[in-house]
């Protein structure tokens, strides 16, 4: 007999896994490499004969002559050609092979377990980071597929970890901060569990953030400490071997990470491993203290905690799930080891007066993603039973635990015949006959047995019998047994397990014009359905449907119409969804109707560089045509994009894609058109801040009341959504002025209101003052520093100076206030905060002055 169970896997960047929940165990059973971990490296090589490797074998070729393909995960969803010595591997092929090795070497450790069994391991639901599009999706499900695996679902890796913690630790109802940072990906979810039921509220997350960066950002120092000691690495990639030094060191920075999580202090000796640009071997010994890494990599922890932020931020908009609500605060992946971040998660998200959650949680947090898919994956998926002689199969719903428990689920025939009932049997003697009701499958028929006898022994065969009562096919039956005791808590319905990253849109034509219509937007619960009433526009005799993922086509269908159809015939278009981000979409058109399958969209190609430059002069024409507040903030975020291509494009190409993209989707939220700058977005969020003023409020605002306030802001509401639509581009100009000169004159009065109430204005000061200090912190860890050595020389400098004094002027005094802030007058506290303040924007013109350090001015004549 074939057993065939459901399984999960984490497909990860650095390293992958699998565990298998099998029916009668007391808890999942996780992957073993045979060498003491339960993890494989997420990495192809090849042999010295030329044969593809995966795996812990691919990674130890890390030194050879042809180092292993990494972080591919990174790249799923994209149409790169990875280079592997004289092989040429996309993504979703690396990935296809890591799989089909990690399963081989599953399969094989379970071998056994199961008593006059063949386990067999073809079904396999896998995890993806929430942050995933339709296209990476697709490539991940595409990769499992050419590793020969049924793919029974895909799962957000932030649901899975929340389900095993859940799980493990018997966590009531509430709502979880899931923080994940792997090797190569940042995940952040807010998750809320209700009776069982899981509902993602908020993500965010960077597909390019993880330990990988933290490994660069330490090679980067050992590099700048071999430098200083006399050996000749550079800082960029200007010879074709500077990129092969850099990976070497980054790989020994691996190990050095690795070290300082439970080290004061970690030592790398290098003995000739390598040489240096004018060929002398690299003999060095460096040490590297916890204090030295954390620094290089405190920008990176901050740009996490700013994830977490949005993803809270999200779900305190859809649910009013905010950070005061979260109950538990998740640590998994393998850079939360570091001792860097866990304190940072523990500072910023737990504690008293700042969330429920005491401190943060970490339990397997290498494994937790994957023992939550397993669990998942043994109620999503079903226990099958082959006979050896491939006649007919069982798939098990319900698995008892011992006698008078149900017994359910499906029947497959794959010989001629119809069975009409299904019986259990030992030794010849009838146990229990369930009828079989007929499914939409073609040969699959459903059964459901109420309860089985007293008796029932562990091995009892199944019979499928005619309407005469002979025998058409029999199989052995397994039936497990879990001791009560050991039963997994209730398992989780998963009514919202995914939600949408990126909106879905069709284009339509108003007044004449192309436009983009919202058919499903960002944050959407998976699965869902929306539907649309449209409307033909032309007599061209056809109709096409053109659908986007944000600005990405994904599809188009085009379809004919009777002849002299008028235009105004209605169409209605109904758009699925399902929680693995497959898509469909049906609807009527007069009296025809239709069907497609949304296939995923190809990856764009790579931006050049003067599609880059075109982006690039959209900011600048953009940023002339904002003022005030609105101004500062396009200005906070594009300048440093710009600043960050610009370093990039010589020195790190898949960098300046990430950025150019980036300043792609900053452009379409700020400026979508030229001639409707700002956007509809960006007029909305401030209609929103207006609501937050004047409904946090204890009083009239500017003499108005709430009631009268919110009629106006009803008309302002309506008035943007007419304007918005209508063909009149001054128009829309004018109404966005109007919009922004309320909120600057109701946030002017909010700050008045504010001085008023003395306590209420020291708070709101001091999380000011500190929201400020971590963004200059971030930007300048963050500068992107010039190419040309010697200009980078003068910026790195005055960065040094900028963070000295950011220290001494900010981080000191603040620090200083809170520590005393019961004893302090209110007085002080505010004359204080406010010279902290005065302070921060000195700082922000001299990082300013960073970007124009040593260039000429024209001379005033």
């Amino acid at each position: 007999m074939k057993l065939i169970p459901p399984f999960g896997i984490d497909l990860g960047t650095t390293h992958s896994s699998a565990a298998i929940y099998l029916p009668g165990a007391a808890s999942p059973q996780t992957f073993d490499d045979g060498q003491g971990s339960q993890v494989m490296p997420s990495a192809v090589g090849l042999s010295p004969a030329g044969d593809l490797l995966a795996g812990r074998p691919a990674f130890e070729t890390r030194f050879g002559p042809t180092p292993p393909l990494t972080s591919f995960k990174r790249r799923m969803g994209q149409s790169d050609e990875l280079q592997l010595g004289s092989r040429t591997l996309t993504p979703i092929e690396a990935s296809g092979h890591l799989l089909s090795a990690l399963v081989a070497r599953f399969a094989g450790q379970l071998q056994g377990h199961i008593a006059q069994a063949e386990l067999r391991l073809e079904r396999a639901l896998i995890t993806i980071p929430a942050y995933f599009d339709v296209t990476q999706a697709e490539a991940t499900r595409r990769a499992g597929t050419l590793a020969g695996l049924t793919v029974i679902g895909l799962l957000q890796e932030p649901t899975a970890a929340a389900m095993f913690y859940s799980w493990k630790h018997r966590l009531q109802d509430g709502n979880f901060l899931v923080y994940d940072l792997g090797g190569g990906t940042l995940d952040v979810s807010v998750i809320r569990c209700m009776a069982g039921e899981y509902q993602v509220l908020g993500i965010d997350g960077d597909n390019h953030l993880g330990g990988d960066d933290f490994d660069r950002r330490l090679a980067g120092l050992l590099r700048s400490r071999l430098n200083a000691a006399g050996y000749a690495l550079g800082t960029r990639f200007n010879e074709p071997d500077d990129r092969l030094r850099f990976e070497l060191l980054t790989r020994y920075a691996r190990g050095l990470k690795e070290m300082l999580s439970t080290h004061d202090t970690a030592t790398l000796e290098l003995e000739g491993n390598f040489s240096d640009r004018e060929g002398r071997p690299v003999h060095a010994r460096v040490e590297v203290s916890r204090p030295e890494f954390e620094h290089a990599i405190g920008d990176l922890i901050e740009t996490t905690l700013g994830a977490c932020e949005r993803a809270l931020h999200q779900s305190g908009e859809q649910a009013r799930v905010g950070l005061a609500d979260i109950d538990h605060v998740l640590l998994v992946g393998g850079s939360t080891h570091v001792p860097a971040v866990q304190q940072a998660i523990a500072r910023a998200f737990c504690g008293e007066g700042v969330s429920r959650a005491e401190h943060p949680l970490s339990d397997s947090p290498e494994m937790c993603v994957a023992l939550g898919a397993a669990l998942h994956a043994a109620t999503l998926g079903r226990l099958r039973l082959e006979s050896d002689a491939g006649g007919a199969a069982l798939e098990l719903v319900d698995i008892p635990s011992g006698p008078g428990e149900p017994l359910s689920g499906q029947v497959e025939l794959a010989r001629q015949g119809q069975p009409d009932a299904l019986e259990l049997r030992e030794a010849a003697e009838t146990l229990a006959r369930a009828p079989l009701r007929s499914t939409h499958t073609p040969g699959v028929w459903n059964f459901f047995i109420p309860a089985l006898p007293e008796g029932v022994s562990e091995r009892p065969s199944a019979t499928l019998v005619d309407g005469a009562g002979l025998p058409i096919a029999s199989l052995p039956l397994w039936l497990p047994r879990r001791a009560p005791a050991e039963r997994p808590a209730p398992t989780p319905a998963l009514s919202n397990p995914a939600v949408l990253s990126r909106g879905i849109f069709l284009e339509i034509v108003k007044d004449g014009k192309p436009t983009r219509h919202a058919l499903i937007p960002r944050g959407a619960h998976l699965p869902t359905r929306a539907t649309h009433r449209l409307a033909t526009a032309d007599t061209s005799g056809a109709v096409v449907l053109q659908l986007f993922q944000d600005r990405l086509p994904i599809h188009t269908l085009v379809m004919p119409l009777p002849e002299h159809s008028a235009p105004g015939t209605p169409l209605t278009l109904e758009l699925d969804v399902d929680e693995t981000l497959s898509m469909s979409a049906k609807g009527t058109i007069g009296a025809q109707e239709f069907w497609v399958r949304i296939d995923p969209p190809r990856t764009p190609p790579e931006l050049d560089w003067p599609q880059i430059e075109a982006l690039m002069r959209r900011a600048d024409i953009a940023a002339r045509q904002f003022w005030g507040m609105e101004a500062r903030r396009f200005e906070r975020d594009v300048t440093p994009l710009i600043t960050g291509i610009e370093a990039a494009v010589h020195q790190d190409p898949l960098r300046l894609q990430i950025l150019a993209r980036r300043l792609e989707a900053l452009l379409d939220e700020f400026a979508p058109r030229a001639e409707r700058i700002p956007g509809r977005g960006r007029v909305d969020a401030t209609l929103d801040g207006i609501r937050r003023a004047v409904y946090y409020s204890s009083g009239d605002v500017q003499g108005i009341s709430r009631d009268a306030w919110r009629a106006r802001l009803d008309r302002l509401t309506s008035e943007v959504a007419r304007v918005w639509d209508g063909p009149d581009d001054a128009a829309w100009r004018q109404l966005a002025d109007r919009v922004q000169a309320t909120y600057e004159t109701v946030v002017q009065d909010e700050a008045r209101f504010l001085r008023a109430d003395p306590e209420g204005y020291a708070r709101r000061m001091l999380d000011t003052c500190q929201s400020r200090m971590a963004r200059v912190r971030l930007e300048l860890r963050e500068f992107a520093l010039s190419g040309d050595a010697e200009r980078r020389a003068l910026q790195e400098r005055e960065i040094d100076r900028l963070a000295q004094r950011l220290d001494a002027e900010v981080l000191v005094p603040l620090n200083a206030i809170k520590a005393r802030a019961d004893a302090l007058p209110l007085t002080r506290q505010t004359d204080a905060l406010e010279a902290i303040h005065v302070a921060i924007d000195h700082l922000e013109l001299g990082l300013q002055r960073v970007r124009t350090l040593g260039l000429l001015k024209r001379q005033e004549s």
